[in-house]
């Protein structure tokens, strides 16, 4: 059971952590100081942590209505030989840089943030106006096949250099998303056949279906499978799973088209993010979509399954046994009730936490009787949660024996929504937990494999760390923590301190990259 948040939490625990919102206007390029570093830099740590959020909720003095309104600043942290290496950098997207020319905000966001008077007003009478919405470029941040690309949700991605993190510019990936003109935040990793699999999707408007478009690419970015797909009642893509045969998508009652709201978010008098709630009359459920190739004359196979009304964001491991109507997937994912919506309440995170947490829950997919069973772990049960992880090498299994078995989420204490104050292990197979408790809030816990692309054949599942940002909000202070993933319990194994002058605002993504770009100079 998690409660609320009481009064006394609401006017003193939470005005703090929302200072971890706060923006940043600079950008910073340095090596951490040994005075900087408590503990130890494991000396086979080696690679780049990326991550991705928004370095700003107000656009030059107007504040903005949501975080998820606000530009993306990329944060890249390097570990080569012992020696560690940060830069952040903002993603210069065509609205970051006609803002800074224009040193004011002339772009509505998604979430309900406005252009106030008088600039609407000039702008709609240059007919400058109605260009759409912000393009933060803030939610997730990845590296595949010598690109750096920078992703938001219903966008283009943007390529940045990985050396420097300049914005080089949005991309199609080969003109494959010429078309559709978006890619979606997350991807999945096909280790065994060594394939980025990412999606993009565009919401039905004006009597236009909603359109999937699903796309599988080699480490030269050479494309092995191209899939456009119209699937009834599809309205939302953010995350997805990935069997050996199957994409796995969630149809949410939470997002709805239709031309009367199409029309009132086009009259801006609501956004797409005020307008997700939970629409009862709105079918809930996976959808399994055949994976590979189609035998000529034959049609992709597509099976609905029912499930209980929820909101998903994020998906965590899939586990699939057997084939054809045999087959048998197991699944996880973060589920919000039906009282979630997106307000920013009480600044704390970036939905109604405190009246809708998300919670871990299991599922079972059984292709012979078409029915999906959820249950929620009694470990986890009490745990309010968020951005689950994990090895990103184990996306699909080389083999039985190496099925994803463990799940990192970003935690409250048990029984209390926020503020997120706990990294947790969730093991599925004997469904126990292990937990750190820190003394301010953590944000995603990327894993990093300590074999790197290795990993998807060798070693241990969770053989590596978990890196995540860390927020203290009783000195306003970042740091970046480093846990053994075997041993979460015993806690950091080295914190990053950014001191009080480099402040990093909350992010959203972050991913690893077993690659350096940054290479120490001799005198250090």
């Amino acid at each position: 059971m998690i409660r609320k948040l009481t009064k006394e939490e609401i006017e003193k625990v939470i005005p703090p952590v929302a200072r971890g919102w706060e923006t940043q206007s600079l950008e910073f390029d340095f090596w951490f100081e040994r005075s900087q570093i408590t503990g130890h830099v494991p000396q086979d740590l080696y690679g780049t942590f990326l991550r991705n959020g928004p370095g700003l909720t107000d656009v030059y003095g107007t504040p903005l209505k949501h975080p998820i309104d606000g530009d993306g600043m990329v944060c890249a942290i390097t570990f080569v030989n012992g020696k560690v290496h940060f830069r952040s950098r903002y993603v210069s997207t065509k609205n970051h840089q006609q803002e800074a020319a224009a040193h004011e905000m002339l772009y509505d966001g998604a979430m309900g943030s406005r252009v106030p008077e008088p600039a609407r007003k000039r702008l709609l009478e240059s007919k400058q106006f109605g260009m759409g919405f912000r393009d933060p470029a803030h939610t997730n941040v990845f590296y595949w096949g010598g690109k750096l690309l920078a992703c938001h949700e219903y966008a283009l991605p943007h390529t940045l250099d990985p050396s420097t993190l300049e914005t080089i510019g949005p991309d199609t990936l080969g003109d494959k998303l010429k078309k559709i003109k978006a890619l979606s935040a997350h991807y999945r990793y096909d280790g065994v056949k060594d394939l980025l699999v990412v999606i993009g999707f565009r919401a039905a408007v004006r009597n236009k279906p909603s359109t999937l478009l699903v796309l599988e690419f080699d480490r030269e970015w050479n494309c092995q499978s191209e899939i456009p797909l119209e699937i009834e009642g599809l309205n939302y893509a953010h995350d997805f799973l990935l069997t050996r045969d199957w994409y796995i998508f969630h149809i949410t009652p939470f997002v709805k088209t239709s031309p009367e709201l199409t029309k009132l978010i086009m009259q801006g008098k609501t956004s797409p993010g005020e307008s997700m709630k939970y629409y009862k009359d709105s079918k809930s459920g996976m959808i399994f979509v055949q994976r590979g190739n189609v035998q000529a004359g034959k049609e992709r196979s597509f099976i609905f399954m029912e499930a209980e009304p929820c909101h998903i964001f994020h998906f965590c491991n899939a586990e699939q046994t057997g084939s054809g109507n045999d087959t048998v997937i197991r699944f996880g994912a973060v589920c919000l009730p039906k009282s979630f919506n997106m307000e920013w309440q009480y600044k704390g995170f970036l939905s109604n936490t405190s009246d809708a947490p998300g919670v871990y829950h299991d599922y079972i997919a059984d292709f012979m009787t078409r029915k999906l069973i959820r249950t929620c772990p009694a470990p986890v049960a009490d745990r309010s949660c968020e951005f689950p992880t994990i090895n990103p090498y184990r996306h699909v299994p080389a083999k039985s024996s190496s099925a994803p078995r463990f799940v990192y989420l970003m935690s409250g204490q048990k029984g209390i929504p926020l503020p997120f104050t706990d990294i947790v292990k969730y093991d599925t197979i004997s469904e126990t937990t292990v937990a750190w408790h820190s003394d301010g809030v953590v944000g995603e816990p990327v894993f990093f494999p300590r074999l790197g692309n290795a990993s998807t054949f060798y070693g241990d599942e969770d053989d590596g760390w978990i890196i995540t940002q860390f927020y203290r909000p009783s000195k306003h202070e970042t740091e970046f923590l480093v846990l053994d993933a075997k041993r979460i319990q015993d806690g950091p194994v080295c914190r990053l301190k950014m001191g009080t002058e480099k402040h990093i605002p909350y992010s959203f993504h972050g991913t690893f990259s077993p690659y350096v770009f940054k290479h120490p100079s001799p005198s250090l």
